[in-house]
């Protein structure tokens, strides 16, 4: 792949999706063929740590930020997509299938309130984090107010949110 990341940054992608549907449908077949449930999980334990080190050995990343945030060359489409995703994953959508199945038409603030959340992060927080030069909410709290202690605080804000997430 000649030229500048950004200019193959399409090609990467496109590779990166089919590699990953080749994979999901070649773990479909061995658990078809009956191999135990242990071994598509080891392997799927396996394949994405080799993915993630395959890509930093790839891209010859010897900094952080080129690690986390692809020294912040991505651009705004691809970053977009990417935040999307992990915002709209599999467990939001059967969650909010579950709870509009549950609560029936009272479910639907729900759906509200996640869209809402995505258009807040998207529009109020993520601007931020990149003008900070901050990889996570606790890192722009602690950069931003100063100290541990705002950090500290996001940190159990975030744990707390994680769990009655899942």
């Amino acid at each position: 792949m000649k030229g500048d990341f950004t200019d193959n940054l399409g090609r990467i992608y496109g590779i990166y999706v089919g590699g990953f549907a080749v994979f999901v449908i070649a773990m479909a077949i061995l658990e078809q063929i009956g191999l135990p449930h242990k071994f598509i999980l080891w392997a799927y334990m396996a394949m994405t740590i080799g993915v993630y080190a395959f890509i930093g050995i790839l891209s010859r990343t010897s900094q952080v930020s080129e690690y986390y945030v692809a020294g912040r060359k991505v651009p705004a489409i691809y970053n977009g997509m990417a935040t999307g995703a992990d915002w709209m994953s599999g467990a939001s959508f059967v969650g909010m299938a579950g709870s509009l199945y549950v609560l029936g038409y009272d479910g639907l603030a729900f759906v509200l309130g996640w869209t809402g959340g995505y258009v807040l992060v998207a529009v109020l927080l993520a601007p931020y984090l990149r003008k900070f030069g901050a990889y996570t909410v606790p890192d722009f709290l602690g950069t931003r107010y100063g100290g541990n202690f705002p950090r500290l605080l996001g940190i159990i804000v975030l744990f707390c949110c994680s769990f009655t997430y899942v």
